[in-house]
């Protein structure tokens, strides 16, 4: 007979590995929720920024431990001209409870 503690021990480690894994965060869906938490941060801020720019938007995403990183380019306020040399980028983590992590207002 298996010992419950044994039991519980392997039940948990098959759980962490599930969840290191994290099946159900997709790229699709991390870009998604990148994208919507970004455009929520700026709502209602007067020359914030935004993807309303040319090649703006969600680059690329890569899954990690725990989630997937979400590299994103954007400008921000009022530009001299629209060049990606007045971009900026920044890699937001979408963990696999589908919170956002890195956005922040600079």
């Amino acid at each position: 007979m298996i010992n419950k503690r044994i039991l519980i021990f392997i039940i948990g480690i098959i759980l962490l590995l599930i969840i290191t894994w994290s099946p159900w965060i997709t790229n699709t869906y991390a870009e998604r929720l990148a994208s919507e938490g970004f455009t929520a941060e700026w709502q209602d801020v007067m020359d914030g920024c935004g993807f309303n720019c040319n090649g703006c938007g969600i680059k690329e995403s890569q899954r990690t431990l725990f989630g997937v990183n979400v590299k994103i380019e954007y400008a921000c306020g009022m530009l001299p001209s629209d060049s990606p040399e007045y971009h900026r980028t920044d890699t937001v983590f979408v963990s696999f409870l589908g919170t956002i992590h890195g956005l922040q207002k600079s």
